[in-house]
C-alpha cells in the first residue's frame, strides 16, 4: 500500500516548510522544492533562477511519482504554494492527497517576509498568491466543489438528467412551439444534433443558480440559439479590466 500524501500549501511566509518538519516523523520524507532547488546548486533559500526552479519541480515531481509506486509506510509531506481552490482541488484528487491549507493572512505574510528578509519579489509574490486565490474561491451551491460560478458543471449536468429533467422537457415541448430567444418557429421533428432542433433553456441559468425543474424558468429554444446564449454569457462573465500584474510566479516560491 503506498504511503498517505498531505499537500501542504498556501502564500510565501506563511509557514509551510516549518509545518512539514514539525509534523513528519520518523520514515515519514518531506518533499520541498526550496530544499530540492538548494541541492541542485540554488544559493538562495528562496526565490530561486527560473531554470533551477524548472529542474527542482521536475525532481519533485519523478521523486513523488516514485514514493506513490512504492509500498513503504509513513506519510510524504509535499510543500507547494497552490493558489485557487482549483488548483488545490485537482492536485488533492489526483494524488488522493489530504490538504492543509495554511492562510494567515494577508498582513501576516507580508510581516513575516520584511521580518526574515525574504528576497525582493517576495512581497510581490505574496499579493498575487491572495489575489489568484480570492478569485478562484468560489464553491457550488450544491456539492461545496469549487466552481467557476454559484453552481459548478458537474453538479449542473446531473440535474440535466434523469426523470424529473425529462417531464419538464416533454412539457416544454408539448406547451411551447416557438424560441423564446429568437421567437422563431421551433422544428420539434428534427434530429437532436441538428443546429435548429429543439432544446430546453434555463433563463435562469443553472450556473448562476437557477431552479432546475422550475417550469417557468424553463423555455423552448433552438439549439443554436441556446448555445449561442450560453456562450455569450460565459464570455461577459470571463471578462475583467485590465490591471498590471508583475511578472512573478507563485509556484516558484
Amino acid at each position: 500500500m503506498p504511503p498517505a500524501i498531505i499537500l501542504i500549501a498556501g502564500p510565501p511566509c506563511s509557514g509551510k516548510s516549518t509545518y512539514a518538519l514539525k509534523h513528519a516523523r520518523g520514515g515519514d520524507v518531506v518533499l520541498d522544492r526550496d530544499v530540492i532547488a538548494q541541492q541542485l546548486g540554488s544559493g538562495l533559500a528562496h526565490m530561486h533562477l527560473a531554470r533551477i526552479a524548472r529542474q527542482a519541480e521536475q525532481h519533485l515531481q519523478a521523486r513523488l511519482d516514485e514514493l506513490r509506486r512504492s509500498t513503504r509506510d509513513g506519510t510524504v509531506y509535499v510543500v507547494r504554494s497552490l493558489p485557487g481552490a482549483h488548483a488545490r482541488h485537482d492536485w488533492v484528487a489526483r494524488y488522493n492527497a489530504r490538504l492543509v491549507l495554511l492562510d494567515p493572512g494577508l498582513d501576516e505574510c507580508l510581516r513575516r517576509a520584511h521580518r526574515d528578509g525574504r528576497p525582493r519579489g517576495t512581497v510581490s509574490a505574496i499579493r498575487q498568491w491572495y489575489e489568484r486565490n480570492t478569485a478562484g474561491s468560489r464553491h457550488c451551491m450544491d456539492c461545496g466543489g469549487p466552481a467557476t460560478s454559484v453552481r459548478c458543471g458537474s453538479c449542473c449536468d446531473r440535474l440535466r438528467s434523469g426523470r424529473p429533467w425529462r417531464r419538464v422537457q416533454e412539457q416544454v415541448w408539448r406547451e411551447e412551439t416557438h424560441c423564446w430567444i429568437c421567437s422563431a418557429w421551433v422544428d420539434q421533428h428534427l434530429p437532436a444534433g441538428h443546429a435548429w432542433s429543439r432544446t430546453v433553456d434555463h433563463r435562469h441559468a443553472l450556473r448562476d443558480g437557477g431552479p432546475p425543474l422550475d417550469r417557468d424558468n424553463c423555455r423552448l429554444a433552438h439549439r443554436r440559439c441556446n448555445t449561442s446564449r450560453t456562450n455569450q454569457a460565459r464570455a461577459q462573465g470571463a471578462a475583467k479590466p485590465k490591471r498590471m500584474v508583475i511578472a512573478v510566479d507563485p509556484r516558484t516560491i
